[in-house]
């Protein structure tokens, strides 16, 4: 590619895609200049005349995973099945682009993929019953537990591998637990063996919807 003919194409819009694409490919330097420069095959002084600086790179990476999420899910899905699906939606593009994700937790992007996720939210919630002052708050809270968890399991998974199958293995510790003394972790040692990642999401999803349940019955 020439530098020169590249150098026309650029746009903020070109080093987000370029950071999207080294992000899916695990590489650990996607929000370098170095690494974007090569990427679309221009100097990497070029990310700078876009960009004020690496956090608002940042933020523009992160705001077009929130919108790859959005993406993924029907906005005209049944409210409750509309959180659901978006909260899983959230954590898988998240473990998708570990090495961006894993910065992001608590992270404002004021950005359109921000605010498309809390409009999708709130009038899921709107739609819902739930007062506004409580729906502010649950979208909120749900929103930050979401992303944390997310954030989590994209730094779990840079984890070497072996420390990753070391980590699946504790629940064969807890099996061997002295039920004398541990009686509670031993009586549910089978049941923890059960529990994939899949359903914390929708325990954690569950638990919001009885709150809002509990909102929209108080309103």
């Amino acid at each position: 590619m020439a530098v020169g003919r590249a150098k026309e194409r650029l746009s903020q819009e070109s080093f987000v895609d370029a950071a999207i694409r080294i992000a899916a490919r695990r590489e650990p330097d996607g929000l370098t200049s170095r690494a974007l420069g090569v990427e679309l095959g221009v100097d990497r002084t070029a990310v700078w005349r876009h960009f004020e600086n690496k956090d608002a790179l940042l933020k523009a990476v992160g705001d077009r995973l929130l919108h790859m999420a959005i993406d993924s899910v029907d906005p005209a899905e049944e409210p409750r099945v509309l959180l659901r699906n978006l909260a899983h939606a959230v954590v898988t593009v998240f473990v998708r682009h570990p090495y961006v994700a894993r910065e992001l937790s608590f992270r404002g992007t004021s950005g359109p993929g921000e605010f498309a996720a809390m409009e999708l939210m709130l009038s899921a919630l709107d739609g819902l019953g739930v007062p506004k002052p409580a729906a502010a708050l649950l979208q909120r809270t749900m929103a930050d537990t979401v992303l944390a968890l997310a954030s989590a399991r994209a730094s779990f998974s840079l984890l070497p591998e072996d420390v990753q199958d070391e980590n699946a293995l504790w629940v064969n510790n807890y099996r061997a637990v002295n039920p004398a003394r541990y009686p509670a972790i031993a009586a549910h040692a089978d049941d923890l063996a059960k529990v994939e990642d899949r359903d914390i999401v929708d325990c954690l999803v569950t638990s919001y919807l009885t709150a809002i349940d509990g909102s929209a019955t108080d309103r």
